[in-house]
């Protein structure tokens, strides 16, 4: 049997580094052979697209750091 684990990143603000944090875990659990996947429940401050759909930047960048090839609308829907 499989066992799932989570980890919850929290900060005191905004721009204190959870994203960045994020990011470098899920880059190293990668890196050790495990899988693992991302999830932000909400975010403010999204750019738009040019068809007019949301651009979770928090959830890109996470994405670019670490390699994960979780889609986006799974991120941060």
């Amino acid at each position: 049997m499989e066992m799932s684990k989570s980890l919850f990143i929290t900060g005191t603000g905004t721009d204190v580094g959870k994203t960045y944090v994020a990011g470098l875990f899920l880059k190293k659990l990668r890196e050790a052979g495990l899988q693992a996947a991302y999830y932000k429940a909400a975010m403010s401050g999204n750019e738009r697209t040019k068809e007019g759909t949301l651009l979770p930047g928090d959830a890109l960048h996470v994405k670019t750091v670490s390699g994960i090839e979780q889609p986006l609308a799974q991120m941060c829907p």
